[in-house]
């Protein structure tokens, strides 16, 4: 028997092939004959089938063929039914007609014979003739028909006219105008542009069918293998990088993958920069907009929300008044696309000759963390809380959050029961927690959501090998202003806690940390990662330093450039690297303008 012969150990007598399955033995028919008695007997059957029965996929597809479905067709115009209607024009050719002719004020006289009065004469009899004037007694005649002016109309069988009437589709295309008297009908045709539709067959679609009953068999899937290696080498083992965040949730990564690198956004050389500004002003409420002439937002590394201040025509009081609760009204302000939540909590009108203006003061959202919306509290940790843990309890009442979400940005650590306890508003226990790191507060332009970004990411030491986040040519800038300073300069600090703190000793990579910083005294410092943070801090902020102040429009490549983003400026064969301390942004159409505040180390 050849290789490529099947052997099949059932009977024929289905179309179905089974392979992969254990045949079952051959049934064998046997006969037996022979004489019984009568039995009677109860008999009770069970069927087992021993054939597996696994749980198969059901199929279904997108699409599948519709069945023809009649449709009528619907035209939106017919052709209209005829109406014997008597056609009307405007103007057409006169005729003479044997009628009365009445005028108030007559171009010319005609030759006919007709009675004429004066207005202080005896009316004239009138021999004949439907002739009326319109001052006149009436005739004393019995046919008062001819005299009245008013008088009882005759019927007119087919002469039917009306001031405004549509064309008539009828075959009788007669006209007859209340201004003539035409002396034949006049012919006119008209053109229909709409003629009877013709069927038009639409096909339909159902996004689901009726399901179908899978067919017999088994199928198992099978996964793909994946070209190239794995995210990750399979393990029975979790390795943990960092600490607890409380929320019980787990964050994989793919140790195949590399986060995606950093980007630069360099502005180009260019002889002129074209901008179009676009500044407006809105209530959030109602989202009613509001007139702006001017409009202003400032922030620095030292302030936790942005300042606010514009000035709109005084019809726009209204607006701007705070509601019966007493709470300030939310605006959002846009500035070449980018938008900023701010409370306007301070009105003041001016009225000059001729003019009559409101200016409204206010800052972020994040004015409601602080006084006068929050009053003084007491916060403290009960028990063992991580620094950011502490930030996001501060954040609630009673346990529950109010509505404000945490962007850490540093390295968390890990803060002992009964550490620390502090007595103030919402903001200033967010900022002794930051503070305490060498970290600083940064709102977040729309949403509740505040960041917690460190002061110095490196070090100055270190940003030769900061990718920066702006590239801004001299030529961009319409003022540059530098200011040049001396500190002390540090390469060594002594980090401590309190109570339940460590002693920590941070000194300049290369240096024997010998030239020492005031000590710094802090009960949230309670790890070596907050000590080393805070001590980086205090070291970075030493020697020789520059103040930069450059003066450029807010283009679509850079948008409003805010505290905390490294700058690279070109002056020249001189390349300046900074960090941006402080943003201000003056909008007063057409102009708009950015002031930047840039930190720069010798």
């Amino acid at each position: 028997m050849a290789d490529s012969d099947l052997l099949f150990s059932l009977s024929p007598g289905t179309s179905n092939l089974l392979f992969g399955e254990t045949a079952t033995a051959p049934s064998v028919t046997g006969t037996m004959s022979g004489a019984f008695p009568a039995m009677t007997a109860a008999v009770v059957a069970n069927y087992k089938s021993e054939t597996p029965r696994p749980t198969v996929r059901s199929t279904a597809t997108a699409w599948e063929l519709a069945r023809q479905s009649p449709t009528g067709a619907q035209a939106r115009a017919s052709v209209a039914l005829k109406h014997a209607t008597e056609r009307t024009q405007s103007w057409a050719n006169a005729r003479a007609l044997r009628a009365a002719v009445t005028a108030v004020i007559p171009q010319r006289f005609d030759h006919t014979r007709i009675a004429v009065r004066s207005g202080e004469a005896e009316a004239v009899r009138v021999p004949a003739g439907n002739r009326a004037s319109m001052f006149q007694d009436a005739l004393r005649d019995r046919r008062t028909w001819r005299t009245a002016r008013h008088q009882e109309a005759q019927t007119l069988r087919h002469a039917r006219a009306s001031t405004f009437q549509d064309c008539n589709r009828g075959a009788r295309g007669w006209m007859r105008s209340r201004f003539t008297g035409t002396s034949g009908g006049v012919g006119r045709g008209f053109s229909w542009n709409q003629t009877s539709a013709n069927p038009l067959p639409i096909i339909r679609g159902a996004r689901h069918q009726e399901a179908r009953r899978p067919p017999a068999g088994r199928w198992i899937p099978t996964v793909p293998e994946v070209p190239g290696d794995r995210c990750y080498t399979p393990s029975g083992k979790l390795l943990f990088f960092e600490r607890a965040d409380g929320t019980g949730s787990l964050l994989f990564v793919c140790e195949k993958v590399l986060p995606p690198s950093h980007t630069t956004v360099i502005v180009p050389v260019r002889s002129v920069y074209m901008v179009l500004n676009n500044v407006w002003l809105k209530r959030v409420a109602g989202n009613i907009d509001i007139p702006t002439l001017s409009m202003s937002l400032k922030i620095d590394a030292d302030s936790w929300t942005w300042g606010f201040d514009a000035t709109v025509p005084a019809d726009a009081l209204a607006s701007l008044e705070p509601g019966s609760d007493g709470n300030p009204v939310e605006l959002e302000a846009s500035i070449n696309g980018t938008a900023y939540r701010v409370l306007a909590e301070g009105l003041s009108r001016e009225r000059v000759f001729g003019e009559a203006t409101v200016r409204v003061t206010g800052r972020g959202k994040g004015a409601v963390l602080d006084t006068p919306y929050a009053h003084t509290m007491n916060f403290s940790n009960a028990v063992n809380r991580t620094a950011q843990q502490l930030m996001a309890d501060v954040l609630t009442i009673n346990g529950v959050a109010i509505g404000w979400d945490v962007d850490w940005r540093l390295t968390d650590w890990l803060v002992p029961a009964g550490a620390w306890s502090h007595q103030g508003s919402y903001i200033s226990a967010l900022k002794t927690i930051a503070g305490a790191a060498g970290a600083y507060l940064q709102p977040h332009r729309t949403v509740q959501a505040i960041r917690v970004v460190p002061r110095y990411p490196l070090p100055p030491w270190e940003w030769g090998s900061v990718i920066p986040d702006f590239e801004l040519p001299s030529a961009l800038t319409s003022r540059e202003a530098i200011d040049w300073k001396d500190a002390a300069r540090y390469n060594g600090v002594y980090v401590s806690g309190v109570s339940a703190g460590v002693l920590g000793f941070v000194r300049r990579t290369g240096t024997a940390g010998e030239i020492l910083a005031p000590m710094v005294v802090d009960p949230l410092i309670t790890e070596a990662a907050a000590a080393r943070q805070r001590g980086i801090a205090v070291l970075a902020d030493t020697g020789r330093q520059m103040e930069v102040s450059l003066h450029l429009p807010v283009l679509a490549e850079t948008g409003i450039i805010e505290p905390g983003a490294f700058v690279s400026y070109r002056d020249g064969d001189v390349t300046r690297l900074g960090l941006v301390r402080s943003t201000s942004v003056q909008a007063g159409l057409p102009e708009v303008w950015q002031t930047l505040g840039v930190e720069a180390h010798a």
